[in-house]
């Protein structure tokens, strides 16, 4: 591997890092090594880097880029949900790579998308696609969200705080479930409702606004998974209603907002839905809400049925897209080819 360019491709989160090495030859990338960390273990990624690089050299790495959960300025950033500073300049110094770059991590997934393959793709909706800008958001830790700038060619990912912007309730209920918040946070985001944490706060609104008395089987699963999982698995494989009811607000809003997202980019190539919390409530993605509420823009419902969305499978995604990053900053040019198998794991 030491006669082979490296390129060094980094997805920081709020809850994991991924890091992973790929061979870079005409324009192919291929998968070298790759190893995932659980940020709670660490003060910072300094310490996740010389975890990853031990035992091996970076001389070799050519370029890198890193994908994080935050605004990046100035090749430096806070992450939203962790108390991490990420300093692209220090990290290239201090571990000998010549070119660093940091990028929004919903703007690294948008460098990957190109590259994913029809098995890492769920399409929700077909639609009838036309050339033009395409639009991307993620659930996770929190909500990301990014445009796709179509250039005539290619698709160029641009960051956005989207997720941050003040929730706008669509009826009756949803102007309770924003009161509700109002109380416990004062301003109310999107990122409060469709993230992780966000599926939380719906589940205790469920049960303040009269739902059923909290099973004792739920709270220990509570106790022992967290509450956004158990919730969203007890919503889709179990009979509680307090989580069924959860489970299909938090899709009409996530649905709702994907599609405000869409005309404010004006996505005719197609809408993403990332994040690691779609595939796993993919069932209740199609059981009709998501789209409903996607749709329902009034008189632009017929246009929203046109936009194709398409759920992205591949949790990896934002590593093959800083990998695509990364690659440009070798010679220019974006990665034909993404070859992930083969790693150390």
């Amino acid at each position: 591997m030491t006669n082979e360019k490296l390129i060094l491709a980094g997805d920081i989160g709020g809850t994991k890092t991924y890091l992973a090495l790929f061979t870079i030859r005409e324009h192919v990338l291929e998968l070298a090594r790759e190893a995932s960390f659980s940020n709670a273990r660490y003060n910072g990624p300094e310490a996740i880097f010389r975890e990853f690089f031990s035992g091996n050299g970076v001389c070799m790495v050519e370029a890198a880029a890193l994908g994080v959960a935050c605004p990046v300025v100035g090749n430096r950033c806070a992450l939203t949900n962790l108390d991490w500073v990420v300093d692209g300049e220090g990290l290239k110094k201090a571990f000998g790579i010549k070119r660093l770059v940091l990028v929004n991590d919903l703007a690294a997934i948008g460098w990957g998308v190109g590259l994913l393959g029809d098995s890492d793709i769920h399409i929700l909706q077909e639609g009838s696609p036309l050339p033009g800008n395409a639009a991307l958001l993620a659930a996770g830790t929190g909500l990301g969200e990014a445009m796709l700038f179509w250039d005539g060619g290619a698709h160029t990912p641009s960051a956005s705080e989207g997720g941050h912007t003040d929730f706008a309730p669509r009826n009756a209920a949803e102007v309770e479930l924003l009161n509700f918040l109002i109380a416990k946070y004062g301003h109310v985001s999107y990122e409060r409702i469709v993230s992780g944490p966000g599926l939380e706060n719906i589940y205790e609104f469920v049960k303040a606004s009269g739902g059923r008395p909290e099973p004792e089987y739920l709270g220990k699963r509570f106790a022992s998974e967290g509450v956004a999982p158990a919730v969203s698995d007890e919503a889709i494989n179990g009979t509680d209603e307090n989580c069924r009811t959860a489970i299909d607000i938090f899709v009409t809003i996530y649905g709702a907002e994907a599609g405000n997202l869409a005309l404010k980019t004006l996505s005719t190539a197609g809408v993403y839905v990332g994040g690691g919390i779609a595939p796993k409530i993919l069932k209740a993605m199609e059981a009709g809400e998501f789209l409903f509420a996607f749709r329902d823009k009034g008189r632009y419902r017929e246009l929203m049925s046109k936009i194709p969305v398409k759920v992205i499978l591949n949790d990896r995604a934002g590593l093959i897209g800083a990998a695509n990053l990364a690659a440009t900053l070798v010679d220019g040019q974006r990665a034909r080819r993404i070859i992930m198998t083969g790693g150390l794991g």
